[in-house]
């Protein structure tokens, strides 16, 4: 018997596979596209070892006889089959689960006969092992296997994508029943896998959504011991489950990826009613959790979960938040309206909603923050769909209201159900001053010089601008695009015509920036300059008459030379790198013009670097995740060199961003950078949308998404990273306020017991704040304490106020 299920233009049988399968791929050869280049993994054997029937033993990704990628999505494995053969299943070995490693997105597997007309037919991560996830939380192998394919072919392809590493150790096809041969093959075709994939991202996206959405229901009610709940919602479970795939094709490729779905998805969530009610939620909740702390759509309040009371404590001029959930447990969407009543305008509170989304990676968040606009009586309405639970962001943005502790309320009522209820709101406004100007240097690699497409989305350079400078952004990049053009130079290699240069996409992003503290340019050099090898006289000769110039031009525009931050070569690892980099950092130093030299090493070991490449650079950037990953011998290094004069920054460039934690990756780097002394902190990569400039299409996006905030095509949306890139920033000034105060103390001979304390939080405090800081924690879906920063925050708020 066979049962039809259209997905994608895919028939899917009972299975027909022997009990013990064929593998027809065992032992044939393969393509691979892109080319594998895993460092811990990538070896010669990676041209047969995924066809060689071994499975590998031990950690997964650092086996040879694993084949891995980073940050490159799809890969394209091709298998031929040396002639056509019937298929009935195939299956894909990997694993996942921590490091930074996610579960693949999909698993296409598609057929052809001649590789110039290709058949789709399945997806191992949807109909793999009958629909049933891989394990969740931790490090697991697991293998995607079905025998519910039908098809034939020579070639087998398998298009995989997985963000930000791929890896697999084994691809098995399984051989069905010769009368496929003959028999007419149903199925949607391409002709071309990458053509297809392309435009099967949407719909791929939104069925994994849908069907995750789904399982997460029962598995939290089962969970939780309430799957009786659920239990007279069975047949309607699976009726819309085989609803999917039909839903899911008729989405528009230019699907927004926000959610939910429409009504069908409505429906699935609609099924956590029950789970509420028997959770003993039978009316709408109004309750709290910490505000960094990821939020399910599905979440269950805890047991006695009620918020009293809303609280934010700052100075003026800074931008705090907090949040409130709203549950509903009813069988429709309620329309809530909210109003802040009693409060002073000057205190500039704002409501926000946290809009859910899904990412690349199919795991949602609740990260945007949209502002909620007032009606003429100061009303806000958000929707909360059945059996859901939405949040609201509280923002305090940058009050200049009498110091004090001000009162009022937010008044919540959703009429349809007769709820009114309202949560006080207490804002403490210290007597202290937040500076306009703070004094950690922050930036992100923007690039937004010349047409500001470098990130895709140059529609949206004004609030790009506007949104990194209300982060405090004062250090831009960019690219040698403002290169000065039209340079030329005599046999000495002097440069012949200085008046001459061409800055006109400098000058234009330094317009762009006006008033910035660092101009920071990626130089991206190589062992040669205006066809001139490194390391000869007239290299150096060349490199400073030209430099020399730049600088000039830049003394008339009313800056400084030091104000102009050069990185050379990004990310030197090894000697041949730091070999270009000596021999251009010479070449600056000779000019002796007062520029900043600034690297970003990424050696794990940094005394395996050249002594004299950190020796030449003013700043020394490390890597943030690298020096917590790497311990004390790696952050020591950097402190003695700091010792020596240096100058200590410090970065961060993992991804996706959206899947990081806003405490633990974000807002910490700049409490360590208090810790250890270091002056800037900067992040890959500010206004980056997944290599298509919108965050609001993650399904087509083609590259991994670094902004903290959310950006489109012709605007920009903060978000709960930036705000706590934003935080970090504002702590950092309130720990330097407070050591300044020390130290006025300590000169004028004080040492009173508020300045014990202080150094006590300076110290301690700090080390508890980041305790939490360590490489199993970086990545937001893993529990942890995010409450220390902001208990730490108002005890520095306190001594300060003494």
């Amino acid at each position: 018997m066979k049962r039809a299920v259209a997905a994608m233009g895919l028939v899917v049988v009972a299975s027909v596979c022997a009990a013990a399968p064929v593998n027809v791929a065992l032992n044939k050869p393969y393509t691979l596209t892109p080319t594998p280049r895993y460092r811990y993994c990538t070896d010669a054997g990676d041209k047969t070892q995924l066809t060689d029937g071994v499975y590998v033993k031990g950690y997964f990704w650092t086996q040879q006889g694993t084949v891995g990628w980073s940050s490159v999505a799809p890969v394209f494995c091709t298998i031929d089959l040396g002639r056509v053969e019937p298929i009935c299943g195939a299956s894909w070995s990997t694993a996942a689960g921590v490091a930074g490693v996610n579960w693949p997105e999909c698993l296409y597997v598609l057929a052809s006969e001649d590789r110039k007309t290709w058949t789709y037919l399945g997806d191992l991560c949807e109909w793999g092992n009958h629909g049933q996830p891989p394990p969740q939380g931790a490090y697991a192998t697991f293998r995607y296997a079905t025998d519910r394919l039908k098809g034939r072919g020579r070639y087998v392809c398998v298009i995989a994508a997985a963000r930000p590493f791929c890896f697999v150790d084994e691809i098995e096809v399984w051989r069905g029943p010769d009368a496929w041969l003959t028999e007419p093959m149903s199925g949607r075709q391409a002709s071309d896998p990458r053509q297809f994939y392309n435009e099967s991202c949407v719909q791929s996206g939104v069925s994994a959504r849908l069907r995750q959405d789904l399982n997460v229901i029962f598995s939290q009610a089962a969970t939780n011991g309430l799957s009786a709940a659920l239990a007279p919602h069975s047949d309607e479970a699976e009726r819309l489950r085989a609803a999917i795939a039909d839903s899911a094709a008729k989405m528009p490729s230019t699907l927004q990826t926000i959610l939910p779905y429409g009504a069908l998805h409505e429906k699935i969530l609609a099924l956590n009613v029950p789970v509420l009610h028997a959770s003993g939620v039978t009316q709408p909740r109004l309750w709290q959790n910490n505000r960094w702390d990821p939020l399910a759509l599905t979440a269950l309040p805890p047991s006695g979960a009620e918020t009293s009371v809303l609280s934010l404590d700052l100075m003026r001029g800074e931008v705090r938040g907090e949040v409130l959930n709203l549950t509903n447990p009813h069988d429709r969407t309620l329309p809530f309206t909210l109003r802040l009543e009693g409060l002073p305008a000057a205190l500039n509170l704002e409501l926000r909603e946290v809009v859910p989304t899904d990412t690349q990676s199919r795991t949602p968040v609740m990260a945007a923050l949209r502002p909620l606009v007032p009606d003429a009586q100061g009303r806000c309405t958000l929707n909360v769909p059945a059996g859901c639970t939405r949040q609201v962001w509280l923002s305090c943005r940058r009050p200049a209201a009498s110091p004090g502790v001000h009162e009022g309320r937010l008044l919540v009522e959703a009429s349809s159900v007769a709820f009114r209820r309202g949560v006080a709101v207490r804002v403490r406004l210290r007597n202290l001053d937040f500076p306009r100007q703070p004094q950690l240097h922050l930036g992100g690699w923007d690039y937004v010089q010349g047409a500001a497409d470098y990130y895709r989305a140059p529609g949206n350079l004004a609030p790009n601008l506007a949104l990194m400078r209300d982060m405090y952004v004062d250090s831009p990049w960019a690219t040698p695009a403002v290169f000065p053009k039209g340079a030329r130079f005599d046999e000495a290699g002097q440069l012949l015509n200085a008046d001459a240069l061409d800055y006109t996409l400098w000058d234009e992003w330094i317009a762009r920036w006006q008033g910035a503290r660092n101009y920071c340019v990626f130089f991206a050099v190589g062992p040669a300059f205006h066809g001139e090898k490194m390391g000869t006289p007239r290299f150096a000769t060349m490199v400073g008459s030209w430099l020399t110039a730049w600088v000039r031009h830049m003394e008339g525009q009313g800056l400084k030379a030091s104000q102009m931050v050069i990185l050379l070569f990004d990310e030197p690892h090894e000697r041949s790198h730091d070999e270009i980099l000596i021999a251009w950092a010479r070449a600056v130093r000779a000019a002796n013009l007062g520029v900043t030299l600034f690297i970003d090493p990424t050696y794990r070991d940094p005394t395996k670097g050249d002594p004299e490449m950190y020796a030449l650079h003013d700043i020394l950037c490390p890597n943030t995740p690298m020096m917590i990953e790497q311990g004390a011998r790696f952050r020591d290094f950097y402190l003695r060199q700091q010792a020596e004069g240096r100058t200590l920054w410090l970065y961060s460039c993992s991804g996706p961003a959206k899947l990081l934690d806003p405490i633990t990756y974000h807002r910490a780097q700049a409490w360590l950078a208090f810790q250890i002394g270091a002056k800037g902190s900067f992040y890959w990569a500010l206004g980056c949308g997944g290599g298509i400039g919108d965050s609001w299409r993650a399904y087509a996006q083609s590259g991994i998404e670094y902004s903290p905030y959310f950006v489109g095509p012709d605007s920009v949306l903060e978000g709960k990273h930036s705000e706590a890139v934003r935080e970090g920033v504002q702590d950092y000034e309130a720990l330097c306020m407070l050591r300044d105060r020390v130290e006025q103390a300590r000169a004028a001979g004080r040492d009173v017991p508020w300045v014990q304390e202080a150094k006590r939080v300076l110290s301690e405090g700090v080390a508890e704040a980041v305790a939490e800081v360590k490489p199993q924690h970086i990545h937001w879906h893993v529990d942890k304490e995010r409450g220390a920063m902001d208990k730490v925050r108002l005890q520095v708020l306190d001594l300060l106020e003494k």
